[in-house]
């Protein structure tokens, strides 16, 4: 049962980098289950074969960290968000007790390194799909990439997410390369596998990404020669020199075939003009309405709407997220969420080193042998985790499943490293291990709860989004049915429902018919805004539906709500001269269309927009008037 629990565990792991590399659920239920049923086997197995002991006070501010996230996660403003946040806190809690237990023994963890190396080999042929004018490749059929073109994805729709990804894998790699108990054919063929991450990383062209492999290979160079050192003097020389002509080789040829592509992306958006520090202001700004527990789980994709910075570009897209984790951290959880995140990154980096001193104080002398699998997944796992922390301060991979998943993995790796030794030996908290086997029970269940249920649900929704694209309204609008009735509680699908019954809406049918479609398009967007209060968008959707069932008062009140929740923003204002407009209004329509051309957010290009709705308006005028003055010309000559 142990077997077939870690080979499902590979398994889903395999199949969430694949599938698994946005920031929403859709495509990552599948190896939400997989991972699920593989902690559900561990547990029900309950007494595994576990090759070392872990340090339970690693376990312990993991299992802290993840009560409190659940916690908030449960009792947060709207479900569906904390939802997203929930299940991959549920499969990165899996992930992690699986690779500290089960997954203790270095083979199987030279497993997910070999599979990490598959899904490398899988995203590096989709960049390369990518440079051949696939800008849009998405490995689902239907479904493309929406990031704009010139910068390599992989199965990622952000770059900086395929960058994070292939970090990890690179240093993993580079640890098993120079340490692990492999042929030389295998540290050649690792060496290629990581000049080609190396490469993949520049054409993302993420410089937070470079930034963190950067600082992320200092400190394994530091820690490889610090090893190398106190185990094998003569040898500190060699390798150093062979860093050097390496290091001067590599680098520079990477520089040069990524020159261009760095150039361009500092001429388009130089580091000085980066949107980051207005999204920051936005972060902090929400983070000072609940400084100690935060606004919610994935609160900010309100926030950063609500608080949108006044100096952001008026083009300038919702940001969503923080484009920093320990910010993002700040504004969703508060303080205590982000103490807790410090304690576990703390604690699992020093039970790295420990296990560094142990094996340079204990184990060599011991046997002879600096090759280790456990000294190359430590060595590989602490500069991978160092590189992503710095990568963290400019980006949100950890809210995408795979890459946090690939964390959690790392932590893992650095809680129960293989230390054998009394000397070394960590002290037990009594009860804990029995309490982490319990929750895992639990989170393995919800897993495989979540995807049958909700998953079922974004399914429906997915396939819906297909064929809206290919102009199947109706088997959309049919698919958006089951998706809300298979999840009531979901806001998002509750306001796609209401939109679609609201674009069903032709003049030419029956009266009744009409009234039908304007009724149930009411009760679903008035369910979206009671399930999610906060999005102005929803509001907005509800005023257009209310003013077609003659309720223009409640409009009005939706839109007001609307202006509140983004005050910045064109949308709303629009809506509140298009209301006026309808009642024919045209005074305080006019006030609400020019107001809307001073807002400091614009609607996208494409778009509906103020100026068009203002020409509409004075076209309107117009021809009333014309046909008021007809028909006082024509009163006057009877």
């Amino acid at each position: 049962m142990q077997k077939l629990a870690l080979i499902l565990f590979l398994l889903g792991l395999f199949v969430t980098g694949l599938l698994g590399t946005e920031t929403r659920l859709l495509f990552f239920w599948p190896g939400c289950a997989l991972i699920g049923l593989a902690g559900l086997l561990a547990v029900l197995r309950w007494k595994l074969r576990v090759s070392f002991q872990p340090s339970d006070w690693c376990l312990l501010t993991v299992l802290a960290l993840a009560g409190y996230v659940g916690w908030r996660a449960w009792v947060s403003p709207v479900e569906v968000y904390a939802r997203e946040d929930g299940a991959i806190l549920l499969a990165c809690f899996v992930a992690y007790l699986m690779t500290v237990t089960a997954a203790s023994h270095p083979k199987w963890r030279l497993g997910v390194v070999c599979v990490l190396l598959v899904l490398v080999a899988g995203n590096l042929t989709a960049g390369w799909l990518n440079f051949k004018g696939r800008w849009d490749f998405h490995l689902v059929p239907g479904f493309s990439r929406s990031f704009p073109a010139g910068r390599i994805g992989g199965f990622f729709n952000n770059p900086n997410h395929l960058a994070a990804f292939l970090s990890f894998s690179a240093f993993l790699s580079a640890g098993v390369m120079l340490f692990a108990r492999i042929h030389i054919a295998s540290r050649l063929l690792l060496g290629f596998g990581i000049l080609a991450m190396l490469a993949g990383v520049g054409l993302t062209v993420s410089r937070a990404a470079m930034l963190g492999f950067a600082v992320g290979g200092l400190v394994m160079v530091v820690l490889t020669f610090w090893i190398v050192w106190r185990t094998r003097r003569p040898l500190f020389k060699w390798l150093l020199l062979a860093l050097i002509l390496v290091a001067g080789a590599a680098g520079g040829a990477l520089y040069k075939v990524n020159e261009d592509s760095l150039l361009t992306r500092q001429l388009t958006t130089p580091m000085g003009d980066d949107m980051r520090t207005h999204i920051w202001r936005a972060a902090l700004a929400q983070h000072a309405e609940s400084p100690w527990i935060g606004a919610g789980a994935r609160m900010f994709y309100e926030g950063s709407i609500t608080h949108r910075d006044p100096e952001t570009s008026a083009q300038a897209g919702d940001a969503l997220f923080a484009h920093n984790e320990y910010l993002q951290t700040l504004a969703d959880y508060g303080w205590a969420g982000l103490v807790l995140l410090a304690l576990v990154i703390i604690a699992h980096l020093i039970n790295g080193i420990r296990y560094l001193r142990w094996f340079a104080a204990e184990k060599f002398p011991a046997t002879g042998m600096l090759s280790s699998n456990t000294l190359a997944l430590t060595l590989g796992g602490t500069a991978a985790l160092v590189a992503t922390l710095v990568h963290a301060v400019f980006e949100f991979h950890g809210h995408v499943p795979v890459t946090a998943i690939l964390g959690a993995i790392i932590l893992g790796l650095l809680a129960n490293p293989g230390i054998e030794s009394e000397v070394f030996k960590s002290r037990r908290v009594w009860g804990l291990r029995f309490v982490m086997k319990v929750v895992m029970l639990a989170a393995s269940a919800a897993m495989i709860y979540g995807a049958a249920t909700f998953g079922i649900a974004d399914a429906h929704a997915g396939i819906a989004q297909v064929q809206n694209k290919r102009g199947e309204t109706a088997l959309a609008l049919r698919n958006l049915e089951h998706a809300t009735g298979n999840d009531p509680r979901n806001a998002v699908l509750a306001y796609q429902h209401g939109l679609a019954l609201m674009d069903s809406y032709k003049p030419d049918k029956p009266e009744a018919e009409r009234r039908r479609i304007i009724d149930a398009s009411v009760i679903e967007l008035t369910r979206a805004t009671a399930l999610n209060p906060w999005n102005n968008l929803y509001q907005v959707a509800l005023a257009d539906a209310l003013d077609a069932a003659g309720k223009n008062d409640a409009a009005l009140l939706a839109i007001q709500r609307a202006l509140v929740l983004a005050p910045l923003y064109e949308e709303p204002r629009l809506a509140l001269g298009m209301h006026y407009h309808r009642l024919r209004k045209f005074e305080e329509a006019e006030f609400a269309y020019l107001w809307a051309g001073q807002a400091k957010a614009m609607n996208r290009e494409g778009t509906l927009n103020w100026l068009e709705s203002y020409r509409q308006l004075l076209s309107d005028t117009n021809y009333l008037a014309e046909r008021a003055r007809k028909a006082g010309i024509e009163a006057q000559s009877r």
